[in-house]
């Protein structure tokens, strides 16, 4: 199937018109989303998700629609049998999750990630590359392997959300760090896994089911 796009169509014609300068975000229409997820049993990969209909809508609109779901790239790193672990401060952009633990740095899609007006399994790899190097310094080049979908309904964020999964694992003598002119995030050191979870309550939920995932496929350390 070859992916189409779509702009501002489909959205919803009650709500009101977004500001001149609202960010475009990547879509995915639930119904599309839900479709091809049952045909494959669960199980897909970034290039059918980018086959599907693609939607760029304004964010104001988007993060109150759940009948789309925004793509959002969800990264981890290991080293040696640890992961890299942050804290939301109070001043991110999604205030939902502020002052929760995190083990992922992810970001919207938006339509200066698709220059050609569709997101393509490069421009996507482009899209995570940019978001490395926005939230950290020192990262040593690394392959983020594809895990699998968080697609949790179970609250106010993860209605509109779809986080995509991935693993990258970096040499022992790496030493990232959050990019202080970023978001108001905060290093907190490389955690294991029975580290994480004895803190659980203190992490934002996508880092829990991000972890189920590793251990899934036998990747958590």
């Amino acid at each position: 199937m070859s992916a189409t796009v779509h702009d501002q169509e489909g959205a919803p014609a009650d709500k009101p018109a977004p500001p001149v300068r609202d960010e475009r975000v990547f879509c995915l229409k639930r119904s599309d989303l839900q479709e091809v997820l049952a045909r494959r049993q669960g199980s897909v990969t970034i290039s059918e998700l980018l086959a599907l209909p693609q939607y760029f809508l304004p964010r104001s609109i988007a993060e109150h629609e759940p009948g789309y779901k925004q793509l959002i790239p969800y990264q981890l790193f290991c080293r040696d049998d640890a992961f890299f672990v942050y804290q939301r401060g109070g001043g991110v952009g999604e205030s939902r999750l502020a002052g929760r633990l995190s083990l992922g740095i992810g970001g919207h899609i938006n339509s200066a990630d698709a220059p050609d007006g569709i997101l393509t399994p490069r421009s996507y790899l482009a899209a995570l590359q940019r978001e490395q190097e926005e939230e950290l310094v020192g990262l040593p080049p690394c392959e983020a392997i594809f895990l699998g979908l968080i697609d949790d309904d179970r609250d106010p964020v993860g209605l509109v959300h779809l986080g995509a999964v991935h693993l990258a694992t970096l040499p022992p003598q790496a030493a990232p760090d959050i990019r202080q002119a970023g978001e108001d995030l905060r290093h907190l050191g490389w955690w294991t896994a029975a580290e994480i979870d004895e803190q659980r309550q203190r992490f934002e939920s996508w880092s829990l089911l991000a972890l189920d995932l590793t251990q899934r496929h036998h990747l958590s350390p």
